[in-house]
């Protein structure tokens, strides 16, 4: 790694995505539509109770999110509870959304995407 390479980047690189952070997707939200590079998903009313208690604290979700570099842009709407992410396809595949919240292969996902986040 270059000296000159921002923190930001560093930190990125030692950053790490745990089969638990990924779980927090299963818990709270639903697949509404996907299509490839784009999927939208639909809040639960058990995150909006989660915030309201601080057991869950949405800013950092979503702050997670963004670090996945095979993440192109996140949009939540507050009104309508919803979670339109639009991603990479080529580096994360259609089919580990679909799994991911479902609960399951959780381990692999959380592997390729620590992978992406080493090879930055």
């Amino acid at each position: 790694m270059s000296p000159n390479q921002p923190q930001n980047l560093r930190s990125l690189k030692n950053y790490q995505i745990t089969p638990k952070d990924l779980e927090i997707l299963a818990t709270y939200f639903s697949i509404i539509h996907h299509s490839k590079g784009r999927i939208r998903l639909r809040a639960s009313s058990k995150l909006k109770n989660a915030v309201e208690e601080n057991s869950v604290d949405a800013q950092s979700l979503l702050e997670c999110l963004k670090k996945i570099p095979a993440i192109k842009a996140i949009k939540f709407n507050k009104i309508v509870g919803s979670l339109t992410i639009e991603y990479d396809f080529n580096l994360l595949q259609p089919s580990f959304w679909e799994f991911s919240l479902k609960g399951e292969r959780l381990e692999e996902i959380s592997q390729t995407i620590n992978t992406m986040l080493k090879d930055l």
